[in-house]
């Protein structure tokens, strides 16, 4: 048996993974919410008590941040973990720490076509032995996975937190009203997550690009301003709204298209997190693609390289299970 976790900043998934030949077999799955727990131990024992665990001998769990000598200080949540305390407290021998993004990585050879939804084909004639994942959700995360020899290894990364480069105008625009709030740095992370969404929205309502809904500004105040945004975004409800999504939309892409070309990652660039699946429909509108596709030199690197959303809400937990597979 199995023990694998996905923290996120909102949310906190366990599962259950059993291996059945060949085959990891996902035996039970239940969610928290990670601000309901001052530890990240508290949630786990409370998964393994109420679905009566024992006998695990293994475990993986992917968290926000980076992951140094099994030990992570997580972003957007208030915890500390290191796998010595872990495989104390849990009492299970073999423990691996990750990055929650490696986790999903892990993922990808094992994805079905009815997990994903293509947005952009690529050549069939390309390097595919690099890809890349870009999760946009609480925060932004991304991976890679680096194939050699037949077996996939994912690596992390942290370039979430790199500088945020325009492209445009606007975006030039958007770069120096943040610089105001993040005098420092203004990373991608500031754009492309939930909380992005929003930066991008009071860009707009400030500058008056459009006139602010006062139901729109209701609502804000007991909804998630993200959740908002997109779901006026993609019903065409709000003018402001759908302007801050296609914002998001256009650097997400420009911002795909740079990691193809900063590692040569030409076996593809999954998009995932919390924002990606939601938004489908949107993304299939040409948006994203144009953005994508919108560089001067080496455009047909980028040309090459399909672009996919990871619909499997649950990849990450099987990406863990691979890694835990793994552990001796």
């Amino acid at each position: 048996m199995i023990l694998v976790g996905d923290v996120g900043g909102t949310k906190t998934r366990f599962a259950l993974y059993e291996k059945s030949g060949d085959q990891l077999i996902r035996k039970e799955v239940k969610r928290y919410d990670s601000a309901s727990a001052g530890s990240f131990q508290e949630l786990a024992k409370k998964f393994m008590s109420e679905c009566s665990v024992s006998g695990v001998e293994k475990a993986c769990f992917g968290v926000p941040g980076p992951v140094q000598k099994g030990y992570v200080q997580t972003t957007n949540l208030p915890w500390t973990l290191s796998e010595s305390d872990l495989k104390r407290d849990l009492g299970i021998p073999l423990i691996r720490l990750v990055n929650d993004l490696v986790a999903f990585t892990a993922a990808i050879p094992f994805f079905n076509p009815s997990d994903l939804a293509v947005l952009h084909e690529g050549k069939k004639e390309r390097e595919t032995s690099l890809a890349c994942v870009l999760a946009p959700g609480t925060g932004l995360g991304m991976a890679f996975l680096n194939t050699i020899d037949g077996v996939p290894h994912p690596l992390a990364s942290e370039g979430g937190h790199a500088n945020f480069a325009p492209n445009n105008d606007l975006e030039i625009e958007l770069l120096r009203f943040l610089k105001r709030d993040f005098p420092i740095s203004v990373s991608y992370e500031r754009l492309l997550c939930g909380p992005g969404l929003a930066n991008i929205y009071r860009f707009l309502k400030e500058t008056k690009y459009a006139a602010e809904s006062p139901i729109v500004a209701e609502r804000m105040k007991s909804e998630l301003p993200a959740a908002v945004i997109s779901g006026l975004a993609t019903q065409k409800g709000d003018k402001l709204c759908e302007k801050t999504l296609d914002m998001f939309i256009a650097i997400l892409g420009a911002h795909a298209a740079n990691l193809v070309l900063t590692f040569l990652a030409t076996g593809g660039v999954y998009l995932g997190g919390g924002i990606a699946p939601r938004i489908i429909e949107k993304l299939q509108d040409g948006t994203i693609i144009e953005a994508y596709l919108q560089k001067q030199r080496w455009k047909e690197v980028v040309e090459a390289t399909p672009l996919y959303v990871i619909k499997d809400d649950q990849a990450a937990l099987l990406g863990a299970a691979v890694l835990a597979q793994r552990l001796r």
